[in-house]
């Protein structure tokens, strides 16, 4: 689940990491003669050249539609105070807002009204509080597109935007019942062991107190931290010994002379996911782990101190929120989603909706909930939920027009599944995994033109993804696959990639390719493999893959590959990331000599030698999730031996390229790499 960070983001990147030093400008790297050219310089738009035109060939693909054809997102709503905080999207972001006072109503996203002149394509904005007692908006955001996450505070009187802390990371905020008071997470130092203290701030006077501190024992984490209703306590997420296996829900009485944390969660169990819902009117505090497999809606009382476990789902919990007649909660994998109404007291499902597409709960208060839902054929839609009669009555609230729709759905959506290596353990049979295969609907008529593309990771969602669709514009077939490690299928596969970063998650890539190729007869040359975070290390590791890995002498000669802001070297990149946790689970202690080892085994940098088809890399300088320098290493000593390598930086850019303008630049880098992979494949034919 990835609830306790909403934002703007590629499907499953990495939480951020530290950040880097001053970006400069790179230098173009030279390549092999084999090796794709730099990419075009983009002519001036005319009025017969629309803003967002790329090219691959002789096909154009206007990108407006798709990037910015539906131009809203982000969407902060709050139900509690009627107000809703959205982007207007463009070259710029423009953050609006829009009444929700009236239940059912249709949104007219076009009538928000701006907040202020900020451009937030150039800045992270992770959730919102609103606050009407001081008309303000409170921000989880950064400064400067850095990601260097702190608070935020916006008048909505005038629009001027005030930071309030000044904190190496912020983790979360969380506000009282009242509005009084701000509990937040910030961590200091520029890398592990990282110290993090609850502290809360009071609205009023901006007063400030440390409360208690994280020690190595029990870490706090990324987390919104809940308030008791009568604000004497307050809810929020630690690991144990910062093992991401051990979730932990704690709990802070701030009452106490000298206040405590303490553990409400069995410490023994393994649990990666837990979130905690916002209080409803009962004396418990609801939330979401993973403590039997699945995750589902467990809830904590305050007075007998015990917890229940409320649902037994066999599909994980993904997003959930209170309401005054139970949870409105959404259980799904990628074949769909099941949208339910939970009594708190008792578990029982009250009502429950099935729906073809991802959905997502946004918020929820008195009769009513928020939801979104998206699917490869389903670009967005947001429905209002009404609760009042204990059944689950969906009203459509905002869509985009059938004919945008039609222009920017390119692809013929399939779910497959594609049997891989090994046995799965709780069936005894071949293990499959779920894919969505994506054909174009226009295929390209040249079949030298034609490629496929393949998912390094996190593929098989049940998602709108503008990527793809704009390589189905070009007439490419894309396959999404849910590799071991995604999510969506509980936490044992989820685990599956853990201590084995670049492994058997690799393994199945090629077994992917295989499949791809006896479907669509294309052959290897014309088959690559892309991602951007995780997904940009996977589709270099791909590139780089020593057979024997694990000892499964396996490999595939993908014939190109696009990585976008992928880590290098796995040691430098726990080295400088705030998330070493996370390294630690996917790939091991680099203090312990073994792990140490592993990690440079694993690492793509230390097998560039191994790269033999044309590889683009593409980074923002101001990166501070993936630093730059994991690109640029890279890219460096691939120039150096010769390699096909093609590297592009955007200056100023964060983890996600953002701006029309700049997206535009993206994508044609990607075509020209492309239009050359297709014609060296061709000559390499002739």
């Amino acid at each position: 689940m990835r609830l306790a960070l909403p934002t703007l983001v590629l499907s499953g990147l990495v939480p951020a990491c530290s950040l880097p030093n001053k970006a400069v400008p790179y230098p173009t790297a030279t390549v092999a003669d084999t090796a794709v050219t730099e990419p075009a310089v983009e002519p001036e738009p005319t009025a017969k050249t629309p803003a967002g035109l790329v090219k691959y060939f002789a096909r154009e693909i206007d990108l407006q539609p798709f990037l910015v054809g539906f131009p809203y997102g982000k969407y902060q709503p709050s139900l509690r105070t009627g107000r809703m905080f959205y982007f207007a999207l463009g070259d710029a972001y423009a953050l609006q807002s829009l009444s929700l006072e009236t239940p059912g109503a249709t949104w007219d996203l076009a009538k928000g009204t701006r907040l202020g002149d900020l451009d937030w394509s150039k800045r992270s904005l992770w959730s919102t509080h609103h606050h009407p007692g001081t008309n303000a908006l409170w921000m989880h955001a950064d400064a400067a597109n850095d990601e260097k996450m702190n608070l935020f505070r916006m008048s909505l009187a005038d629009g001027s935007v005030t930071q309030v802390t000044q904190h190496d990371y912020v983790y979360g905020m969380g506000f009282s019942a009242d509005d009084s008071t701000i509990a937040y997470l910030p961590r200091s130092g520029t890398k592990a062991p990282f110290r993090t203290c609850l502290r809360l701030r009071d609205v009023a006077s901006g007063s400030e107190r440390e409360v208690v501190c994280d020690t190595p024992a029990l870490t706090f984490t990324w987390s919104t931290p809940r308030f008791s209703p009568d604000g004497k306590e307050v809810y929020f997420v630690a690991q144990v010994r910062g093992d991401r296996n051990r979730v932990q829900v704690v709990k802070v009485d701030l009452g106490a002379t000298k206040p405590k944390v303490q553990t409400l969660t069995d410490v023994r169990a393994r649990r990666s996911e837990l979130d905690l819902l916002e209080p409803g009117p009962g004396d418990e505090q609801i939330y979401v782990a993973n403590d039997d497999g699945f995750a589902n809606l467990y809830a904590w009382s305050r007075k007998t101190r015990k917890t229940r476990k409320l649902t037994a789902f066999k599909e994980d919990v993904t997003s959930a929120a209170m309401t005054d007649r139970g949870v409105v909660a959404v259980h799904r994998t990628p074949a769909g989603s099941t949208l339910v109404l939970v009594d708190p007291s008792t578990g029982a499902v009250k009502d429950e909706r099935k729906l073809p597409g991802s959905v997502d709960v946004l918020d929820g208060h008195g009769t009513r909930a928020l939801l979104t839902q998206e699917s490869p054929d389903i670009v967005f839609e947001a429905m209002e939920v009404d609760v009042a009669a204990d059944k689950l009555a969906v009203a459509r609230v905002a869509a985009p027009n059938d004919a945008l729709a039609k222009q920017v759905i390119a692809c013929k959506a399939t779910a497959v599944k594609i049997p891989t290596f090994d046995t799965d353990k709780a069936t005894g049979k071949r293990r499959e995994l779920h894919a969505f295969l994506l054909e174009p609907r226009e295929p390209q008529h040249e079949p030298a033109h034609r490629l496929g593309l393949i998912t390094a990771f996190y593929g098989g969602g049940n998602n709108f993804s503008e990527f793809d669709q704009v390589m189905c514009a070009a007439g490419f077939t894309v396959v999404s696959p849910s590799v071991r490690g995604s999510d969506g299928f509980g936490r044992d596969f989820h685990a599956l990639n853990d201590r084995d970063l670049g492994g058997d998650e690799i393994v199945d890539l090629f077994w992917v390719a295989r499949w791809l190729e006896e479907r669509t007869g294309l052959d290897a040359r014309h088959i690559g493999v892309y991602g951007g975070s995780h997904g940009g290390y996977a589709t270099m590791r791909a590139m780089t893959f020593p057979p024997g890995t694990n000892g499964r002498n396996e490999s595939y000669p993908f014939g190109f590959g696009m990585a976008h802001a992928g880590f290098s070297d796995i040691q430098t990149f726990h080295d400088k990331c705030n998330i070493p946790d996370w390294v630690v689970l996917e790939s091991g202690d680099p203090s312990k000599p073994a792990d140490l080892a592993t990690m440079k085994d694993r690492s793509p940098l230390s097998h560039v030698g191994r790269l033999q088809f044309p590889l683009l890399l593409t980074h923002g300088s101001n990166d501070w999730r993936v630093p730059v320098d994991e690109s640029r290493q890279f890219a460096q000593k691939a120039t150096a031996a010769g390699l096909p390598i093609t590297y592009v930086e955007f200056e100023g850019q964060g983890h996600r390229i953002e701006g029309l303008a700049l997206q535009v630049k993206l994508f044609q880098a990607r075509f020209d790499f492309l239009m050359a992979v297709a014609n060296a494949a061709l000559g390499d034919e002739g």
